[in-house]
């Protein structure tokens, strides 16, 4: 699912929108126009953001004793020891892991956005549960470095919260602009 993801759902939904813009756009009557504009805000922010996951997110495969995170570029091995933090993401369907890892080649941290696949999250309205491969990383993570401590994790909350403050002023600025118009 991660490559329909990233390669897929995005450009395709981004692609239909923008021909919906652009069509919209020099329309005549008043509706298609104030329509396209405060489409095209709310646009750009959701861009933004599935800009954001496309790079981050990976091909992961959890194995007992590392991570294999797959590209295009080839294979990357992660030892268990070497991931600083595991966290889901909450209130985010479909459900993503967000993870960091220190990478022996470049010396620096890197956070990924992981994808699982999509049985286990079949029919999974409880947004509060943690998935099984979240789960099962971390236990991973304590087995092989036991200082590893679930409260060290950033909040689940934060993407969530920072979707809703950075597109709380978009909406506004649309709302304001259709009230204005009618």
């Amino acid at each position: 699912m991660t490559f329909v993801y990233k390669y897929l759902f995005t450009p395709v939904w981004g692609g239909v929108i923008l021909m919906a813009i652009i069509t919209t756009w020099n329309a005549g009557d008043a509706f298609s126009y104030n329509w396209s504009r405060g489409v095209a805000l709310l646009f750009g922010w959701a861009m933004i953001w599935m800009s954001i996951m496309m790079v981050r997110l990976k091909s992961v495969e959890a194995t007992q004793d590392h991570l294999v995170i797959k590209s295009f570029r080839g294979q990357k091995t992660v030892d268990y020891k070497d991931i600083e933090w595991i966290s889901q993401l909450a209130m985010i369907n479909p459900v993503m892991i967000s993870l960091k890892y220190f990478d022996k080649e470049t010396g620096e941290s890197k956070k990924i956005l992981i994808l699982p696949g999509m049985s286990s999250q079949m029919f999974n309205f409880n947004f509060m549960k943690e998935l099984e491969m979240t789960t099962f990383i971390r236990e991973r993570l304590t087995a092989f470095n036991p200082d590893y401590s679930k409260e060290l994790e950033p909040s689940r909350w934060i993407p969530a919260g920072l979707m809703f403050v950075t597109g709380l002023p978009i909406i506004l600025m649309v709302n304001f602009h259709f009230m204005n118009s009618i």
